[in-house]
């Protein structure tokens, strides 16, 4: 965040430093939509009147693409608005994800303008039109370039502020203007050297642009809607902070559900099965306490106990760390390692943890991979029964 972004939040949002709380992250993205309403505003006005002088389709169309970037703001501000109501009845998790929609409602409008623009710059490309540009014309067309870029820049750091999409779609709805308005002005000069086709094609490409940007936004959102995985530094915090407990063995089958900024967590850790009842309650309550302080969210703790005694358990566990090390990922991993005996000898059972990239026809072949290995290594096993995690549970 550069020197004037910072002395703008500081008088603009109270505890402008504590962005991990709703409201504080709310008057964020108010700050950025309304700044953003306000010089968008004024640089249609400024973009259309000289559009209307010159007759250019691609400044006129660049026009309607910075007042598009207000209808776009407004969304964000509204979202914003909706996104710190707290939970209530039909509700219950919370708005924060109203932040999602606002992205996909502003990628969509994005894609919109690109196709407009796209329209307006065939028609020009088959029947161009001649104009001439005076270069104090072209020098204030630079002039909105730089205000654009800088309204990008402030947006950009907002976002980045309180990690939020919707602001980064806003700041994407910036740079495409900032950019576009730069293509405008080669097709200007080109027109002084007899070009005239080269506004229509300056006009598709920046069509083009709009267009694959709006995309992209688009893509985030969608998938901030349908669930996405938590990032991966998240899921390492997440499992440090719980390994910090000296009780607790390991910890796996994390979930986290996102809600904007509130999140649902659930995990489950391995402790002694020789700790009391009591005593392990009290630990994954300890747990859960600490990791929903850390991380601002709703923790529910499963307790796994484990026989850290038993010695076929002991090589188990060291043949099969030596077995997934082989594969050099961050992701396979087992856990619930546990033997059972009956008439026909000993079964060994386990959970699996798959890296998410794997195919289902890999992680087959990998199941059936190490059974055959454990089977040779144990000959007094008879069985392994192995369990594959979801891709959801990390």
């Amino acid at each position: 965040m550069n020197f004037f972004t910072r002395f703008i939040v500081q008088k603009s949002i109270r505890n402008w430093k504590r962005t991990q709380l709703q409201s504080v992250r709310s008057q964020y993205g108010m700050l950025e939509g309304w700044v953003s309403i306000i010089v968008n505003s004024v640089l249609f006005v400024l973009k259309g009147i000289i559009g209307i002088l010159t007759g250019s389709v691609s400044l006129i169309a660049d026009a309607f693409h910075t007042l598009s970037d207000v209808s776009t703001s407004v969304v964000i501000v509204i979202s914003f608005r909706v996104a710190k109501k707290p939970s209530d009845a039909t509700h219950p998790f919370g708005h924060g994800r109203m932040e999602a929609i606002a992205t996909v409602v502003v990628a969509v409008l994005l894609v919109a303008v690109g196709l407009e623009i796209l329209k307006g710059s065939l028609e020009r490309l088959f029947h161009p039109v001649d104009f001439k540009a005076s270069w104090w014309i072209i020098g204030l067309i630079l002039l909105t370039i730089v205000v654009k870029e800088w309204l990008a820049r402030f947006s950009r750091d907002l976002g980045k502020a309180i990690e939020s999409d919707a602001i980064e779609a806003d700041f994407w709805h910036h740079r495409t203007d900032a950019i576009s308005s730069l293509l405008v002005i080669v097709a200007f000069v080109g027109q002084r050297f007899g070009l005239s086709a080269l506004d229509g094609i300056v006009g598709i490409l920046v069509a083009g642009l709009i267009v694959y940007t709006g995309w992209e936004i688009a893509r985030k959102g969608i998938d901030d809607l349908l669930g996405k995985p938590p990032p991966d530094r998240l899921i390492r915090r997440v499992k440090r902070a719980v390994r910090a407990f000296s009780e607790v063995i390991d910890v796996h089958d994390l979930v986290i559900h996102q809600y904007g900024r509130f999140m649902v967590l659930s995990c489950h850790i391995e402790v002694s099965d020789q700790l009391s009842l009591k005593y392990a309650h009290d630990l994954a309550e300890e747990v859960e306490n600490t990791i929903n302080r850390k991380f601002q969210t709703y923790t529910t703790v499963h307790l796994d106990p484990i026989n850290i005694k038993d010695t076929d358990l002991k090589e188990i566990r060291l043949f099969l760390k030596r077995y997934l090390n082989k594969w050099q990922s961050t992701w396979i991993s087992y856990h619930a390692l546990k033997v059972e005996t009956d008439n026909h000898g000993k079964t060994i059972f386990f959970d699996l943890v798959a890296d998410p990239n794997m195919k289902d026809q890999e992680i087959e072949s990998l199941i059936r991979d190490i059974q055959q290995n454990i089977l040779r290594a144990f000959p007094q096993i008879k069985k392994v029964v192995v369990d594959v995690e979801p891709r959801y549970a990390f």
